[in-house]
């Protein structure tokens, strides 16, 4: 547990005539991470021969191209908008189909089938683009008629006839004097220009003989004058009614199609989305198979797994393949480099292991800080928040997403799991702190919270001890940690002079310490021999560090100090609800009536409180284990543990995973 899983490198030799059935178990089982006969790492590389990629691989990957084409437009149906929080709350559930394992050929036959029943579809493909293209040009002609409309001529006038042209376009407001002085100097004196302002643009309409209309050309151009076409005739309240007659009837048969669409996919979709993820599975087994090595009769594959599922590989491949296989394992050193890392928690730990996944994965050799982060990270949460009203509110939110969301989002499922930790241990030390709302409890029911022990804004200085207690334990954990890396590794310089010369000044100092402020007696003796600890373990960081040593000397003291921030939060989520107490008690006694807006302050302010202190909570007891405490002892940058795992969500293999025909 406190250790990432333990690694073992496979090697797998197997029959040609068993090489389907040894991928597609490994796929199925999905723990071995393959390693490619290509990659410069593989062992096998130089002695097996490298396969080419198949050319069934292509034709997988055709007939995914056609069912893709499929979901696309599937994608154009409009669904119903629901709020974010509702699809949160209601995610919608996916029914896998049960399936079993069958030739790569039978799906390329059901594609087909499936192909002839939707034959409609490429119809309904092109008919919808061809609504699309004639409601775009609908809404621009609208467009341009609704801003002829204020000249009040007839639309057909607009253009060139034999002897007359007639120029509508829009100009910027502020470039219209531009403009017709550009005009003006052409001398046309049978130029008739008219303007129309509406707000940042004006709507300028010219009239002129139509063999003058080249000595203007150059100055009606875009992007100054952006020109006005349009197609229909009459006056533009008759065309506007034509046209939005047409666009409803478009918009009509545009739903029609769509809707047609939606019962194709209410009909066939579950089957399609069966056949991609089953063809999309088929062409991961084709790819992998390149990673293998080959010789005339026997196929290899080399790859890494934990050590606890290799017995599961044997017992599974050895039934697969009749016996006729070859399996080699070896377990894999700690100190060893590029081995992939998995976690190896219990299930309760699991979810807090996106903890430490969000700073970086821990090397294979490396401490798994999830075992301590964890119990951590909720303590010091619950020593934030300090109130017991909202630790039951958090609780109650979290079991409520976690009963809601279900396993189909593992992560916010992690995260609702901890929410529920983190709710209970504000729970817990909101009641030791007396926090219930704030103050709520004695200042408006009378009533003395029960189990108090400590109340910060009571007794700040104790509060401030205890954080400053649970700073120096906490940074000593991750030096007793470091400590006890090095002594594995052998890194005994690095465990006396980065480690062990604090396990020395820390005791040396707290005597010192004790006996200059006259908090106890001390012994002139222990004095002395704290003098000369303390005089020692300077020299030792000085001469390991250099003139450096005076940072790591001032460093250890400010994380030291930043465990205040437990205290300092504390307080702010104490006087914060009582702030909001206050205020809604002097608002009620206003008038009887008042008591209304004083309940709107109260449940608003509490739950804004709330919100702030939560956020407040995580971020800093997030930043407390990952700078304070990660700096002792962790480096992370593991690499992650990748397992050829058929990824099923719209199918589920009848009768487990390794059901054959």
């Amino acid at each position: 547990m406190f250790y990432p899983a333990e690694m073992s490198k496979v090697t797998i030799g197997v029959h040609n005539s068993y090489d389907t059935r040894m991928v597609r178990d490994l796929h199925d089982t999905g723990v071995l991470e393959i390693i490619s006969i290509r990659d410069e790492k593989s062992s096998i590389s130089d002695v097996l021969e490298k396969p080419q990629r198949s050319p069934l691989t292509d034709t997988i990957s055709d007939y995914l191209l056609r069912l893709e084409r499929v979901f696309e437009l599937f994608s154009e149906i409009p669904v119903q908008e629901e709020s974010l929080l509702k699809g949160f709350l209601s995610p919608r559930i996916t029914i896998p189909n049960p399936v079993t394992r069958r030739p790569v050929r039978e799906l390329f036959r059901d594609v087909e089938e499936l192909s002839l029943e939707l034959a409609r579809i490429p119809e309904i493909r092109e008919e919808l683009a061809l609504k699309k293209e004639e409601k775009e040009r609908l809404l621009k002609e609208i467009e341009a008629v609704e801003l002829l409309k204020p000249l009040g001529m007839r639309l057909e006038y607009i253009g060139d006839t034999e002897f007359v042209s007639i120029i509508a376009g829009k100009v910027d407001t502020e470039k219209v004097p531009g403009l017709l002085q550009d005009i003006g100097g052409a001398a046309i004196e049978e130029i008739f220009i008219s303007e129309v302002e509406t707000g940042n643009q004006t709507l300028v309409l010219i009239v002129l003989p139509r063999t003058r209309k080249e000595e203007i050309a150059g100055h009606i151009r875009a992007p100054r004058f952006q020109s006005i076409q349009v197609s229909c005739t009459g006056t533009p309240d008759d065309a506007l009614a034509q046209m939005k007659a047409e666009y409803s009837v478009v918009i009509e048969e545009t739903d029609r199609l769509l809707a047609e669409l939606a019962g194709l996919e209410d009909s066939h979709g579950a089957r399609l989305k069966a056949l991609r993820e089953e063809l999309r599975i088929e062409k991961e087994e084709q790819e992998i198979r390149t990673s293998c090595g080959k010789t005339d009769e026997t196929t290899f594959i080399e790859g890494w797994a934990r050590a606890d599922d290799i017995d599961r590989i044997e017992s599974t491949l050895d039934a697969a393949a009749e016996g006729h296989i070859f399996i080699h394992s070896g377990k894999t050193e700690r100190h060893q480099e590029d081995v992939p890392v998995d976690y190896d928690n219990p299930r309760w730990l699991k979810p807090f292991e996106m903890l430490t996944t969000t700073f970086a994965r821990p090397l294979y050799g490396e401490i798994d800080p999830t075992p301590f982060i964890a119990p951590i990270f909720v303590l010091f949460f619950g020593l934030m928040m300090g109130d017991a009203a909202y630790g039951i509110i958090l609780t109650l939110c979290g079991l409520f997403l976690y009963s809601r969301i279900g396993p189909a989002d593992p992560g916010m499922r992690d995260m609702s799991f901890i929410l529920v930790c983190c709710g209970i241990s504000a729970t817990l030390f909101g009641a030791v702190q007396g926090g219930w709302f704030g103050d709520f409890l004695p200042r408006y029911l009378d009533i003395t919270p029960p189990f108090v022990l400590l109340e910060p804004l009571k007794d700040p200085i104790a509060f401030f001890q205890l954080s400053l207690l649970i700073g120096v334990v906490h940074i000593n954990l991750g030096l007793f940690l470091a400590f006890f890396q090095n002594v594995k590794s052998g890194a005994y310089r690095a465990m006396v002079f980065e480690q062990g010369v604090w396990f020395i000044i820390q005791p040396c100092a707290a005597v010192l310490l004790a006996s200059f402020f006259a908090w106890t007696y001390i012994p002139p003796v222990l004095i002395t021999v704290a003098e000369a600890g303390a005089l020692a373990g300077l020299v030792m960081i000085f001469y390991y560090n250099g003139p450096m040593g005076f940072f790591g000397l001032t460093g250890f003291l400010g994380d030291w100090l930043s465990y205040v921030r437990i205290m300092a939060l504390s307080l702010a989520t104490g006087g914060i609800a009582m702030t909001i107490n206050i205020l809604a008690g002097l608002i009620s006694a206003i008038h009887p009536l008042m008591i209304i807006p004083a309940v709107f302050i109260f449940v608003g302010g509490q739950i804004f409180n709330l919100v702030i202190q939560s956020l407040g909570g995580v971020i800093h007891a997030i930043r407390l284990q990952y700078i304070e405490f990660f700096g002792k002892f962790y480096t992370g940058g593991g690499r992650e543990f990748y397992p050829f795992r058929a990824e099923r969500r719209h199918t589920t293999l009848k009768g487990g995973n390794l059901e054959w025909q």
